[in-house]
């Protein structure tokens, strides 16, 4: 049976006109971006260069739609619960029979929905590389699913915001810190000094050449299996060799020390498994906002004073 809060939320979402702007302006931002990136492409003599910048085109695109999820979804989710609360209708969802879980389940595939609508609705630009033969089919659809991993990784921080906020810009501000925090607590181990070790291994090519997979993903941190931007740089490593040139470079400092061993371990196994750690978060952060949905809900929301 359809979750009724998912239903009833959806529909009004996609009846706004807001939605279409967004999804419009989406769209142009990328096709915006693709095209100047690839229009040597589309010029009377093409060469190897202009070939190149299909590659260039895919690793930006993902990067832009990377950073316009992360930016978009705290904004989406930040009136889920808190929006609820300040219209003083989030009492009447808790006096049904509908359960929290359920409740919270349906507002965040609601604004899952619209995030993966726009992802969707990007694919036809993200498939112009292909014409430079840059990337193939499967990678982009990889690419695809996951940017949808990451979609539902930042609804999920916006939801659990919204359910502990007493407002929508409250909400909001929490869900962009949130977001930081764990964006520069799981890079710490990029900017400890590595053991030695970790140190002799990257310079000793004979050892790292003889490195096998398990043992390179045993090497690396666990905790940047959390980070997002780690797994976006793994799987583009892995796609297009995104480091290639920076790796090769011996003079590099500590902070590339981890990439080396992602690396060696291959960038798209290391994203899929951290792909696999930020759902299983994500499950987590929606199953305490359901436990804090009945604590918190019928605290009421902050009024503003009367000018």
């Amino acid at each position: 049976m359809l979750n009724p809060i998912l239903s009833f939320s959806a529909t009004r979402r996609m009846r706004s006109f807001k939605t279409l702007l967004v999804v419009l302006a989406y769209i142009l931002v990328l096709l915006g971006t693709a095209l100047l990136l690839m229009g040597r492409l589309f010029s009377a003599g093409v060469s190897i260069a202009a070939l190149r910048s299909g590659v260039t085109c895919y690793q930006v695109l993902m990067i832009l739609q990377f950073a316009l999820i992360i930016l978009i979804a705290p904004a989406m989710t930040s009136g889920a619960i808190a929006g609820e609360r300040e219209r003083q209708t989030l009492e009447l969802l808790l006096v049904t029979n509908t359960r929290s879980f359920r409740i919270i389940w349906g507002k965040a595939m609601e604004s899952f929905a619209v995030l993966a609508l726009l992802i969707v609705c990007g694919l036809p630009v993200m498939c112009l590389p292909l014409i430079a033969g840059a990337v193939t089919l499967p990678q982009i659809l990889e690419g695809e699913l996951f940017l949808l991993v990451i979609a539902f990784a930042a609804v999920s921080v916006g939801i659990l915001s919204s359910t502990l906020a007493r407002s929508t810009v409250g909400s909001s501000v929490l869900s962009y810190l949130i977001l930081l925090g764990i964006g520069f607590l799981t890079s710490l181990p990029l900017l400890v000094d590595p053991s030695e070790e970790l140190t002799k291994l990257v310079y000793d090519a004979n050892r790292l050449a003889h490195l096998t997979t398990s043992e390179a993903l045993a090497m690396i941190s666990p905790v940047l299996f959390l980070n997002p931007g780690y797994a976006l740089i793994s799987l583009l490593q892995g796609q297009t060799g995104f480091l290639t040139s920076t790796l090769e470079y011996r003079n590099y400092g500590r902070i590339l020390y981890e990439f080396t061993l992602m690396n060696r371990a291959g960038g798209e196994t290391v994203a899929l498994i951290s792909c696999g750690v930020l759902l299983v978060l994500s499950l987590l952060l929606i199953t305490l906002a359901a436990l804090a949905l009945r604590r918190n809900g019928l605290k009421p929301a902050k009024k503003t004073k009367a000018s």
